[in-house]
This record gives C-alpha cells, sequence and structure tokens, in this order.
C-alpha cells in the first residue's frame, strides 16, 4: 500500500480490486463497477454475517443476565426450563441493550434489503 510522505507526495494510489480480483479498467463507469453481480453478493454476505454476529453477541448478553439469579436447577442452554422471572431478566437485558445493538441492526437490515432489490431487479410486465 503507497503512503503518503511529503517525500512522495505525487505517488498514485494503487489501483482498486473488487471483490473477484480483476482490477478495474478506468473505462468501466463506476454504476457498472457497483452493479457487478459478484459484488453485491459480497456485500450481501458480508452484511448478513455482521448482523448474525451482532445478534449472537446480544443474544449472549441476554442470556447472561437472565442467569444471574437462576435457580440451578434451570438450565440456560434450555430456555424450555426458564421459569417467568429468567424470561422477564432477558426480556428486560434486551430492552436495555436496544439502543446500543438495534440501529446498527435496523442499518444492515436495510442494507441488505437494498442491494437484494439491485441484484433481482423488478420482472417487465
Amino acid at each position: 500500500m503507497t503512503t503518503l510522505t511529503p517525500t512522495r507526495a505525487g505517488t498514485a494510489a494503487p489501483a482498486a480490486l473488487p471483490c473477484h480480483g480483476k482490477p478495474l479498467t478506468t473505462g468501466q463507469p463506476a454504476s457498472a463497477r457497483h452493479l457487478d453481480r459478484n459484488h453485491l453478493v459480497s456485500g450481501i454476505v458480508s452484511r448478513r454475517g455482521r448482523l448474525a454476529d451482532l445478534e449472537a453477541a446480544m443474544a449472549a448478553s441476554c442470556e447472561a443476565a437472565a442467569a444471574r439469579g437462576a435457580p440451578r436447577a434451570i438450565r440456560v442452554d434450555d430456555r424450555g426450563t426458564w421459569d417467568r422471572a429468567m424470561w422477564q431478566r432477558y426480556l428486560d437485558a434486551a430492552a436495555r441493550l436496544e439502543p446500543d445493538y438495534g440501529p446498527l441492526m435496523r442499518r444492515l437490515l436495510q442494507e441488505i434489503d437494498r442491494l437484494q432489490r439491485l441484484l433481482d431487479p423488478p420482472l417487465a410486465a
């Protein structure tokens, strides 16, 4: 990667490489580069991965909060054994964590939807 220092200020940035590894040509319009099917699929997959990670982290935090003060007979990994108090602690934690996780999760869902619509254009009638 090129670093711009006072002695190398005129050095050009390296050529951009899309997800499939081929260099972009300068004659190719930006819209064509961004509407490339591989590029769109890669964007969807990466956002779904980040969303799954956020969901897992939030669920783990809620389960940890629910487990505090739970009787020993209740297994955290088996929600069928949870009592009403444990569910209430889980929901309280979810409500408390929503401002931290919710906005980013909603933004990722919107981005996935937007990319999916670009990937699957409507059929002409």
